[in-house]
């Protein structure tokens, strides 16, 4: 089993879920399964060191794992242990784990909140983030949970980096050490389909398009972890603009990791020439999304002033340093 160098251990635990008010939400239940499944993969034992109220920790005990977790505050880890009757839970600091992680997978979770607000600076984390890279790198395997838009400065090489999606929101970057991770790796992850692209998948010639009859819209995961290219070639579309992240492509494609649009109308941006396209043709915008542009979606459709026709999407971008308006139909809700 695996046992703490200096711990203060919490008695058995009854129901599931301790949490009092203020503290910040645990992991998402789908996203704990997923990293559970992944950590036992390694066959080690896991450590926890920023355990909380349990979240991670119950999911990798719930897979059968021999687990510890580690918190900071006295408090907080009653609650971890009774919400997780499976694993041993300490009162420790991750900056000086009271385990020896050398011989386990850990899991690290920053704190990125004050007492008042959220931390957007690593060197702000608790630990911080240089202490958390310090300590993935000394343990057989680790992964340690950020922001999504963690910055790549702060993703080491021989780090896998994992962006998780869960429906419409981007919940966590995570990085991935030892085990089965590809060191340089990009992994985007959609739940709760369980459906990912990696980097090692093949790419879009980096060349450009004219808009085509379809364009789409990746999924954040997939932007975020900079494989939109990497998604064109699995939908057969190409990089509309080098700086802008939409697909366009002549036919339809279905795929999880974007919204996809049929393109109806094209034209150069101003309010008169929009509005007279939209009531010509009996179209309201229903929708108005916005890329390298300057009008806000809400402020345009004042603008417009055009409140009655069939609902369509109003996709604003600058492509070449030309502003335009695609006036499409919506085909895929999912992101």
């Amino acid at each position: 089993m695996l046992r703490a160098k200096a711990s203060e251990r919490f008695g058995e635990t009854t129901d599931w879920l301790f949490a009092p008010s203020g503290l910040e939400m645990m992991t998402h239940p789908l996203v704990a399964r997923r990293r559970a499944a992944r950590l036992q993969r390694a066959g080690l034992p896991v450590a926890d060191l920023t355990c909380g109220l349990g979240g991670d920790l119950g999911a990798v005990a719930q897979a059968g794992m021999d687990a510890v977790g580690v918190e900071r505050d006295p408090a907080t880890a009653l609650l971890a242990a009774q919400n997780v009757r499976s694993a041993t839970v300490v009162v420790g600091d991750a900056e000086a784990p009271p385990v020896w992680v050398e011989d386990l997978a850990i899991l690290l979770d920053p704190s990125r909140r004050s007492a008042v607000t959220r931390r957007f600076d690593p060197a702000a984390f608790q630990p911080t983030w240089d202490v958390c890279m310090q300590l993935a790198q000394r343990a057989k395997a680790a992964v340690v949970k950020g922001p999504p838009g963690i910055g790549d400065a702060y993703i080491p090489p021989e780090a896998e980096f994992e962006v998780v999606q869960v429906g419409r929101s981007l919940r966590e970057g995570a990085l991935w050490f030892g085990g089965d991770a590809v060191p340089g790796l990009r992994r985007a992850v959609r739940l709760p389909q369980a459906v990912e692209i990696t980097s090692e998948a093949s790419q879009a010639p980096p060349e450009t398009s004219p808009i085509l009859e379809f364009l789409f819209d990746p999924a954040p995961c997939v932007t975020r972890a900079s494989l939109v290219r990497h998604l064109g070639a699995r939908i057969n579309a190409r990089l509309l603009d080098p700086f802008l992240a939409y697909l366009t492509a002549s036919q339809m494609a279905e795929t999880p990791f974007a919204t996809a649009f049929e393109v109806l109308e094209v034209v150069p941006f101003s309010v008169a020439g929009v509005r007279k396209t939209l009531r010509e043709n009996g179209w309201r915008p229903d929708e108005i999304r916005r890329r390298a542009f300057p009008i806000e979606p809400d402020e345009l459709r004042k603008l417009l002033k055009v409140h009655d026709g069939e609902p369509v999407t109003l996709l604003c971008m600058t492509v070449d340093g030309s502003r335009m308006v695609v006036i499409s139909r919506r085909i895929d809700s999912s992101v």
